[in-house]
């Protein structure tokens, strides 16, 4: 365990286990598909992380204004939207 929890940190591999792993490191390195597969599942996962904080934004900024206490420059200010933003979705809100 040791010198796999070494081989973790940096350590260069000390047994066969960790050269095999070692070196099954390296070919995934190599493979130009697995690459760009990872980066495309990086890629997309940042765009989901960044969709729901967006959500939770709106999320707030609705709580907010129903509780009806803040200005939108101050409900803009607290959830991280734009003042067009807020306003968008106080327009939203309005009864038809």
């Amino acid at each position: 365990m040791r010198k796999l929890l070494d081989f973790i940190d940096g350590k260069e591999p000390e047994d066969d286990f960790t050269r095999e792993l070692d070196a099954a490191v390296r070919s995934v390195r190599k493979n130009e598909k697995w690459r760009v597969d990872y980066m495309t599942l990086q890629m997309n996962y940042q765009e989901k992380y960044e969709q729901g904080i967006e959500q939770g934004n709106r999320q707030s900024a609705l709580r907010m204004i129903e509780a009806g206490k803040l200005s939108s420059e101050e409900i803009a200010l607290y959830s991280g939207l734009s003042l067009e933003q807020v306003l968008e979705l106080e327009k939203g809100l309005q009864p038809v």
